[in-house]
């Protein structure tokens, strides 16, 4: 089982990433970012294709995030749309998207007082907006969590309930 965890920055998918590894015994893996988004197309699908082959794996942003970033970022490497399908059809058996959101207003005031330096609090609104056209076109099992209701603990504890065999 792969899980992919999705969403804009202080939405909790690192958090959750490390506690789903700890109950889990999966391993973490960066899938997108702004050091991978330096590469040559070929070698960014090449990493992102390469995670598809592992067993027990959490990707802390993927595929999704890296479309919603190298769009807001122009200058970064964006994957095509056939490479994401390529990706996703291989993806479908074996992995669950999780998308952890919140409003932009409380994304905000979380950027603020954690002092994240890689992204400005006036590019949040934008980010939200692409993550809200890409995520909805996924082609896998997709499960939506509002972490403005559910804290990090509540959160894990589904996911390994719906990982599980029992919620799927």
């Amino acid at each position: 089982m792969i899980i992919i965890l999705e969403g804009c920055d202080c939405c909790y998918k690192s958090t959750v990433a490390k506690q789903l590894s700890k109950k889990l015994d999966y391993k973490v893996q960066r899938g997108s970012s702004f050091e991978l988004a330096k590469r040559s197309q070929e070698s960014l699908f090449d990493y992102c294709f390469g995670l598809i082959e592992h067993d027990n794996l959490i990707i802390d942003r993927y595929i999704y995030s890296n479309l919603v970033y190298a769009t807001k970022f122009p200058g970064n490497t964006k994957l095509t749309h056939g490479q994401v399908s390529n990706i996703e059809n291989k993806l479908l058996s074996k992995a669950k998207l999780v998308y952890l959101y919140a409003r932009p207003e409380v994304i905000k005031e979380r950027i603020l007082s954690r002092g994240d330096d890689q992204v400005n609090t006036k590019d949040i609104e934008p980010i939200v907006k692409f993550y809200n056209e890409v995520i909805p076109k996924s082609k896998l099992h997709t499960y939506l969590f509002d972490t403005e209701i559910y804290g990090s603990d509540e959160i894990v504890e589904d996911i390994i309930y719906l990982v599980s065999g029992e919620g799927s």
